[in-house]
């Protein structure tokens, strides 16, 4: 079962490239990556192809009309979706319109969300760190 956890660090070059951390490769096993602009921020989701594959986002057969909630579902899940496989340093090529949603240049964080992984601007991602910290420390105050 595939675990990714902790955030590593890495780096962006001019042409987009950026290598998968070693750790997260190991995982992997050989799979490619589907990449995605998050819904959720500016970041990247990155999953693992065989986890994607069985997603339970609609499947439309040639006679198929989807409803509004299906359309939105594969509008923003899946139309922008790039497949990559990393080479045999684990380097992939992000495209621009996602280092652009990501706003990524230099400096990366890669987290792991157990299933799959997020690539964030490491500046951003100290920024969104520090509110999930901020925001658990006052739940486990009011807590009895």
């Amino acid at each position: 079962m595939i675990e990714f956890v902790g955030t590593l660090e890495g780096t962006l070059d001019k042409k987009g490239r950026c290598s998968v951390p070693s750790e997260y490769r190991r995982q992997l096993n050989g799979q490619s990556l589907y990449l995605r602009p998050s819904v959720r921020g500016p970041f990247l989701e990155a999953w693992p192809s065989l986890d994607f594959a069985n997603t339970t986002a609609p499947r439309l057969g040639p006679l198929d009309i989807p409803n509004d909630e299906e359309d939105d579902l594969l509008y923003a899940l899946i139309g922008d979706v790039v497949a990559v496989q990393p080479d045999a340093d684990g380097r992939i090529i992000l495209p621009a319109e996602l280092i652009a949603h990501a706003g990524l240049e230099g400096q990366l964080a890669f987290v792991g969300r157990r299933s799959f992984f997020e690539v964030w601007s490491r500046p951003a991602f100290a920024e969104r760190r520090a509110r999930a910290l901020s925001n658990m420390r006052r739940a486990s105050a009011r807590a009895p």
